[in-house]
């Protein structure tokens, strides 16, 4: 005879703590957007006698985002769209290559296979501002500096794209379903995109944004190729 089970009830204390503290942290998160806009709200003057952060005096950040997009014959869109290019077509091809990068690690046996795969880990070790002089030596003496590609090709490569992929491609991708699209006539390249790529899709997402933010963030790169 089964008895029926009394559900269990939680403690408020412990739901009131919970909530209060992920309040505390999404205040602690949203207050740098609030002081933007409250600050991009300003003018010149109030800049640097106002440190308040609430809306003091006129509300100028219609003015303000005009002057911004009409400064300098809309440089600022320009640079925006440079910066969109160069972290949108990196973080794509760094996604592209890390993915198959992953599932030939994942799903082929070959020698040296853990030799390669133990050398990419050892490249998530190394900073990418202590490969910034190095690049551009190498670029350098190929005369490829002040130019997209000196910018965009080091971007490419993602050695942290390439284990997520390989640990997502071994637990997501069935042998069986591989060998299967073999059986079918499928070759290795129809076999990853049409198959293996799409069961990898979450993995690829999440590879594609860290490799769009690191990008977006890399000012030192720009910063020693672009003089």
């Amino acid at each position: 005879m089964s008895t029926a089970t009394r559900p269990t009830r939680e403690n408020p204390l412990s739901v009131g703590g919970a909530t209060l503290f992920m309040v505390v942290f999404t205040g602690y998160f949203l207050a740098p957007i609030w002081w933007l806009v409250v600050t991009a709200s300003k003018d010149r003057s109030e800049l640097v006698t106002s440190t308040t952060l609430w809306f003091t005096g006129p509300f100028e950040l219609p003015q303000n985002v005009g002057d911004v997009l009409t400064y300098n014959d809309a440089a600022f869109l320009r640079w925006m769209a440079n910066s969109l290019l160069y972290a949108g077509v990196g973080g794509a091809v760094a996604t592209l290559i890390a993915a198959m990068a992953g599932y030939a690690l994942a799903k082929y046996v070959f020698p040296g296979r853990e030799a390669v795969f133990n050398v990419i880990l050892a490249g998530v070790l190394v900073p990418t501002t202590a490969l910034a002089l190095p690049l551009f030596l190498l670029f350098s003496k190929v005369d490829a500096t002040n130019t997209l590609l000196a910018v965009l090709l080091p971007s490419c490569v993602s050695p942290f794209g390439v284990y997520l992929c390989r640990i997502y491609a071994a637990a997501s991708v069935p042998d069986e379903l591989i060998e299967a699209a073999r059986l079918d006539g499928a070759g290795e390249m129809r076999t990853f995109f049409a198959i293996s790529a799409r069961l990898m899709a979450p993995a690829l997402v999440t590879v594609f944004l860290f490799a769009f933010v690191a990008i977006w963030n890399n000012f030192f790169l720009p910063l020693v190729m672009l003089q």
